[in-house]
């Protein structure tokens, strides 16, 4: 245990702001990471609204292409 804390006591300050820009790096990566599966997340909501309104879209398209064969015969 002795041995532990004394070679973090004598890690040298240029290794030590080597070491804290790293981790600073890897804490935006980290938020940058949430924010894209945010916004993956309301954009699946989304595209999944979008499409059932094409498929209401489609199946009333269709109801119209029926009635118009109809009234062609």
């Amino acid at each position: 245990m002795a041995l532990e804390e004394e070679l973090i006591a004598n890690i040298p300050p240029e290794l030590v702001k080597n070491i804290e820009g790293l981790i600073t790096i890897l804490k935006t990566l980290g938020w940058i990471f949430i924010a894209y599966l945010i916004f993956n997340i309301i954009n699946l909501i989304i595209n999944k609204n979008k499409k059932k309104e094409i498929e209401k879209i489609n199946k009333n398209l269709e109801e119209i292409k029926a009635i118009l064969k109809k009234g062609k015969k």
